[in-house]
């Protein structure tokens, strides 16, 4: 494969925020080793299209986010008479590579009938990958494609989670998190409703209260979840909700991110939050009801606890075995 591609197709399955800020470290390894003119991206986001908004901050400069292709495309038996004419919405004949971050065998055999040069796909341990090495997958999302691109370039790499925070994040957080105290960052809600990813409220207040003698707990948690921070105020010591009455502007992921730089350390769920703060190098203390293998971040700040290994659901871990954790990691 050649060392600088013009035109590469990332596509993304996954739809949640989180799901688009674990795409980040292969944007970076791509940048550094194919100096691509344009990276397009495409999720089945239900158009919400992250990178244009909430995200925006997080954005490589090349990176432009497909709007056009139809919704959900890749799930639909039809979308694969459609694939070729695909290439129409573009100023190019085929695509230098398409890279596929999903395993599903309809989904992969639509994505290859759009025109490319190269395709990389961990669908069946890479079979039908361009260049092919025979090799197993990784189970998570992120490690399993920088492992075969490492395989493409002959390095062996690490996923990089360098970003630089825009100075205006920077201070806005260090107004609202001044030097003189140290903080300790929580974030305990899902965004999926129909999951179970939540530590119990009642254990969260007494790790809380655990810590608040010398560290100010600092919960990211938005507005609409009224009565859980009605409950934290009144139980916990000292408890701190630094997005209360923020300007418009600086209601944005990447104010967790310059906030969470600033935390001793941070104890969060398996949600968005976690991935905001993985972009924060404060250490990370990520409590996963189960699957922590696919979708944990993978750099070495977080330590993660995986209630599937202890065979224990996450809403029935208590306060100590989560101050435990923290104190052995």
């Amino acid at each position: 494969m050649e060392n600088k591609l013009e035109n590469i197709l990332f596509i993304n399955t996954g739809g949640g925020i989180g799901d688009a800020l674990m795409c980040l470290p292969i944007f970076h390894y791509i940048n550094e080793n194919f100096s691509p003119k344009n990276i397009f991206y495409y999720s089945a986001d239900l158009e919400n299209f992250w990178f244009e908004e909430k995200l925006k901050e997080y954005k490589p400069n090349n990176l432009i986010t497909i709007k056009n292709f139809p919704l959900q495309y890749g799930f639909e038996n039809n979308h694969l008479k459609i694939s070729k004419k695909l290439i129409k919405n573009f100023n190019f004949n085929y695509f230098d590579l398409i890279i596929d971050n999903q395993t599903r065998l309809k989904n992969t055999f639509i994505y290859r009938k759009i025109p490319h040069k190269y395709f990389i796909s961990p669908s069946l341990n890479y079979l039908f990958s361009k260049p092919l090495f025979f090799t197993k997958k990784k189970k998570n999302l992120i490690i399993r494609l920088l492992f075969y691109l490492d395989k493409i370039t002959g390095k062996k790499s690490t996923p990089n989670y360098k970003i630089e925070i825009p100075e205006k994040f920077v201070n806005k957080a260090r107004e609202l998190m001044p030097n003189e105290k140290k903080y300790i960052g929580f974030s305990i809600t899902a965004g999926h409703p129909t999951r179970i990813k939540e530590i119990s409220v009642q254990e969260i207040i007494k790790v809380a209260n655990h810590y608040s003698k010398d560290f100010v707990p600092t919960f990211f948690i938005e507005d609409k979840y009224v009565e859980t921070k009605r409950l934290l105020k009144t139980e916990i010591n000292n408890s701190f909700f630094p997005e209360e009455n923020l300007e418009k502007e600086f209601k944005k992921p990447m104010l967790v991110t310059a906030m969470g730089a600033l935390t001793e350390f941070n104890i969060t769920i398996d949600n968005g939050i976690s991935h905001m703060l993985s972009f924060s190098n404060s250490k990370n203390y990520i409590f996963f009801n189960k699957s922590s293998e696919k979708f944990r971040p993978s750099n070495n700040n977080s330590s993660i606890y995986d209630c599937e290994k202890t065979e224990k659901k996450i809403d029935k871990l208590t306060s100590q075995e989560i101050i435990n954790f923290i104190v052995k990691n």
